[in-house]
């Protein structure tokens, strides 16, 4: 079964937080990495495209990669975006719908709580430009500890809001902090997605579950050399299970936390127990 590669990105900028370093890529450290991609002779896409090239039966590159942003933060406009346009690269654009214009107040834990969100402009602008958008829910809970109304609502109205921004249909989404079990999987299929991506440190393939997509985490350390080895695989499992009982017990564990003290609005990106990626 051939293998898909899909990469994710949080933040690309010069100055972050320490705690919040495992998620950003400088600028320049981005484009070494978009220049490896390109001198390597990948084709680089959204991940609808790809998607919808499988389910047509369309040919793929031999070499292709699908290029992922989680959030919405302004400094993908400052920081990636002109990246993309140099390398003529597409990408898709995962947003907090309910933060736009706004600030990432869901990491405020890792010292990022007023890092500047993408305007109403800025992303039909990027739309326009050939960025696809996806929904990242309203304002990036933790799904799968939400009563099941809430849920519904982070799921459904975040696409409704970013379609109404772009004039356009969005048919991905992001699990945030990448918590996802098969209640939240059904809720985004119902609600009219045609595909979903997890947090699971991994390669996918064709015959994953659409809407538990792996990803495969870039981070500052990844310099050219290290970037294409992910992409080839090495050391890394394909396709994971959706649901381990490691991650149920962590969910367990969250709900007792939840109970205990009040809620908390931000844990940043996902990071297992044990802290394994």
């Amino acid at each position: 079964m051939r293998t898909i590669p899909i990469l994710m990105y949080h933040s690309v900028a010069d100055q972050v937080d320490a705690r919040y370093k495992t998620w950003a890529v400088t600028p320049s450290r981005f484009a070494s990495q978009m220049a490896a991609l390109s001198e390597n002779g990948y084709s680089v896409f959204g991940i609808s495209t790809i998607l919808r090239r499988l389910d047509a039966g369309l040919p793929l590159p031999q070499k292709f990669v699908a290029l992922t942003f989680d959030d919405g933060l302004q400094d993908f406009l400052i920081g990636a975006f002109p990246i993309l346009e140099e390398n003529r690269f597409q990408a898709t654009l995962y947003v907090v719908a309910g933060r736009v214009a706004s600030s990432s107040n869901w990491l405020a834990t890792l010292g990022e709580g007023d890092r500047p969100m993408l305007r109403v402009e800025e992303i039909r602008d990027l739309h326009f430009n050939g960025i696809e958008i996806g929904a990242h829910s309203l304002t990036h809970p933790e799904l799968d500890l939400l009563n099941r109304k809430a849920c519904e609502r982070e799921i459904r109205d975040s696409r409704l809001v970013l379609e109404d921004m772009i004039g356009a249909r969005v048919s991905t989404f992001a699990y945030p902090h990448g918590y996802a079990s098969p209640t939240t999987r059904q809720l985004v299929h119902e609600a009219g997605y045609a595909s979903a991506v997890r947090v699971r440190h991994a390669l996918s393939h064709a015959s994953e579950n659409r809407y538990g997509l792996s990803r495969l985490i870039v981070t500052q350390k990844h310099d050219p050399e290290g970037l294409i080895a992910l992409l080839e695989g090495k050391g890394i499992p394909t396709a994971p299970p959706q649901d381990r009982l490691a991650g149920t017990c962590w969910r367990i564990a969250r709900r007792i936390r939840n109970r205990l003290k009040p809620p908390l609005t931000g844990d940043g990106p996902f990071m297992p127990a044990g802290g394994r990626i």
